[in-house]
Formats: structure tokens, C-alpha cells, sequence
């Protein structure tokens, strides 16, 4: 799904009147499905058509659309034998497309955000952190020529050669050192979304934006959380992607879902909740499997039922935890669970992104795997994080 889910105006606002290098303040009201319905300035570029990828050219900055999110969330085993999780998330949002007309180094029609998040199993632990800054002087960019990075700050996202890359963050936590150091290899070709690539967000001609992913890509580093370091190997998942869109409708939220399965079957699905309690039917998932065969999921080729809930104790929003997720057509049932149940992502904007553990069948034999789930739209928040 991967809307642009972080950015409105006002955070736009408070970047601009800031030093661009310390996290504003959260916000009293920050109502991102508000913020992703309204109008969007006509002289961004838009998506109508399928383009023809070029990498890694593609992986960098597309500055003529509004926005646009680099992705990167894995799955590790620890060397104490342990499931970890981890999120490193990179944000433009365009002020006007282009370049700057101003010559000052620190002119900027760019701004960015980043989000980055840790989760332990073995100690039933979440932490997640935000920065922002412009996309001026160095401190934050993405390119795709001669090498793909995207960064803010020391946060960085790097290609280290044809199909290897290289992330890192790290920052000071409550409670100690939270960083993270992986080299990842890529083991499959790009996964393109929707129409090659072209991933609708609405009926309207132009409401759309080009998305694709990384998958399956063969992660080893450390991490740390809370000044302990761990040994870690496992599966990374990257998104990009870029357009001008907006939601459409009475849309109140979305639940997305992506899922490695052990047999090498990758699934990526979204549903997209309305006003009426009836999901928008618009957005196009991916199945995809080992030998490169490709097939678009709709939203009528799947049912996705909640089998539990949590309750955050620090914004009060109540979660669906944990789903029941049936293929008829393709006999793949799954159960996806969180691996612990707060992975709230309780920034300047709150949203949930978390770990997942899968089991289930394909074609009638057990099959076990791992992935990511992101929630929005759930709830009314409590104290200064209210919606």
C-alpha cells in the first residue's frame, strides 16, 4: 500500500520554521487520511501510464511527484536463536517539483523524514525513533546514478555493488544505544506492482504511483537495542515508491500486509477500509513465485479476518492483532501473527508497523513463513497524539 502516510502540511510548516535537524513536537492533530484526500498542486508530475524501469537509476530521487518512501523491513534470527524485526523508512515530500531557484546550498524544494524501529522477541521489546531535515546541504538526499543511497543524516540506505546495499542507523534510545548495521544482497528481480509497476490509488486518471519492491533479499549485520548488541541473518523487504495521488473516497485507513513464505512464495496485499465498512476495492496486491511467475491479487481474490485485538497503553487506539488471510483461487490459507503485540510507531505520527510470523497451507501442505503488517487509520488517540 505505502501511501505517503507520514507527511501533511504541517509538518511541512514545522520543518520550515525549524533548524530541519531536531524532530518537531507531536502533533495535537494529525489526521493522515485527512491529510492524504485533499487537493495536490497540478504542476507535480503524475502516473498514467507503465513506465520502463531502469536501475538503479530508479531507485533514486523522482523529484517532479509529490512524494516519495523508501521502504527496508526484515526478519532476523539472532545468533541466541531469537525473531527480531526492523524498520528503516526514508520520506520526501516535494514543496514544488524540481530544483531549487535559489542558489543557497541550503535552498530546498525537498524535505524528509525517516523512521527507524527495532523490535525484540526474546525481550518483548519495541523502539522506534524520527528525524527530518531538508533535502539541502548534505543532510538529506536519495540518488540512483552512478550508486543508489538514500539518507538523513548518518541514517543511510547505500548500494555497495550491482545487487548489495548496505543500512545503517543509530541513535540514542531511553535506555541506551538503538542502531542498526546489515549488508543485504538482492536473490530476485524487482517486483513491480499493479500494471507493471503502475499501482492504481484511486479511479481518477493520474491517482496513481509507480511501486515497486526488493523481496527476499539475504540480510546479515547486527543489531542493537538498548546497548546489546546481536548477531543477526535473515530477510529484508524494501518498497519504493513515487507518484502524485491521493486517497479517494470515504477511505478511513488501510491494513498492508506483506509475506515470506518458505517455499520462496512472496505475497504483497493491502485492504483499503471505508466509512461504509465495505473495503475499497481499487488497490492491486502481487503474488509472486520462485521461478518469476507474477500474478496481480484484487481485493475480491482474498478475505482478510481479524482473529484478536490490542489496545496500546499509550495512545489507547485499539489494533486488530493478528488475521486470518484466505487465497482461494491460489489454496494458500494463512495465520499471520505480531511477533510481540506493541510495535506501535508512536512518533510525530502514529501509526503501527510490526514484525509477523506466518503458518498456514499451500496447495494442502503446511507452509511456515515471515513478514510485515502496517495499520492506519485505527482509532482515536488520547493526550497529544490525539487524531
Amino acid at each position: 500500500m505505502r501511501q505517503p502516510l507520514p507527511f501533511t502540511f504541517v509538518v511541512l510548516l514545522l520543518l520550515l520554521f525549524s533548524a530541519c535537524t531536531a524532530p518537531p513536537p507531536p502533533l495535537a492533530s494529525a489526521n493522515v487520511i485527512d491529510a492524504l484526500s485533499g487537493p495536490v498542486d497540478a504542476s507535480f508530475t503524475r502516473a498514467y501510464a507503465p513506465i520502463d524501469f531502469v536501475f538503479p537509476a530508479d531507485h533514486g530521487s523522482h523529484d517532479d511527484f509529490a512524494t516519495e518512501w523508501w521502504y527496508y523491513t526484515g526478519n532476523l534470527t539472532g545468533a541466541d536463536g531469537g525473531e527480531y524485526g526492523y524498520q528503516l523508512t526514508f520520506f520526501r515530500s516535494a514543496l514544488a517539483p524540481g530544483e531549487p531557484q535559489r542558489s543557497s546550498d541550503l535552498a530546498a524544494t525537498q524535505l524528509y523524514m525517516a523512521h527507524f524501529a527495532v523490535t525484540s522477541g526474546p525481550a518483548n521489546e519495541h523502539r522506534a525513533f524520527d528525524r527530518f531535515s531538508r533535502g539541502a546541504g548534505g543532510l538529506a538526499g536519495a540518488q540512483g546514478d552512478p550508486l543508489y543511497s538514500v539518507w538523513l543524516e548518518d541514517w543511510r540506505a547505500e548500494q555497495t555493488g550491482p545487487q548489495s546495499y548496505r543500512l545503517s542507523a543509530q541513535t540514542d534510545g531511553p535506555n541506551g544505544l538503538v542502531a542498526l548495521e546489515l549488508s543485504l544482497t538482492e536473490s530476485r528481480a524487482p517486483l513491480l506492482h499493479g500494471d507493471q509497476g503502475l499501482s492504481q490509488k484511486g479511479p481518477e486518471p493520474g491517482n496513481a504511483s509507480y511501486y515497486y519492491s526488493l523481496v527476499q533479499m539475504e540480510s546479515q549485520g547486527s543489531i542493537t537495542l538498548d546497548g546489546v548488541t546481536m548477531e543477526v541473518e535473515g530477510l529484508s523487504w524494501m518498497d519504493h515508491e513515487f507518484g502524485t495521488s491521493a486517497l479517494s473516497g470515504d477511505a478511513t485507513g488501510w491494513d498492508w500486509f506483506a509475506a515470506t513464505l518458505d517455499n520462496g512464495v512472496v505475497l504483497m496485499f493491502a485492504q483499503v477500509r471505508s466509512a461504509s465498512g465495505q473495503p475499497q476495492d481499487i488497490f492491486e496486491g502481487t503474488l509472486s513465485y520462485p521461478d518469476g511467475r507474477r500474478v496481480v491479487i484484487r481485493p475480491e481474490d482474498f478475505t482478510l479476518t481479524p482473529t484478536g485485538q490490542w489496545t496500546s497503553p499509550t495512545t489507547g487506539i485499539e489494533y486488530p492483532s493478528g488475521w486470518q488471510a484466505n487465497f482461494p483461487e491460489y489454496a494458500i490459507d494463512l495465520t499471520i501473527e505480531p511477533l510481540i503485540p506493541d510495535q506501535e510507531m508512536t512518533l510525530t505520527f502514529t501509526y503501527y508497523e510490526g514484525a509477523t510470523i506466518i503458518r498456514g497451507t499451500m496447495e494442502g501442505t503446511a507452509i511456515g513463513g515471515r513478514g510485515y503488517v502496517e495499520l492506519t487509520g485505527y482509532g482515536s488517540m488520547q493526550g497529544s497524539f490525539q487524531r
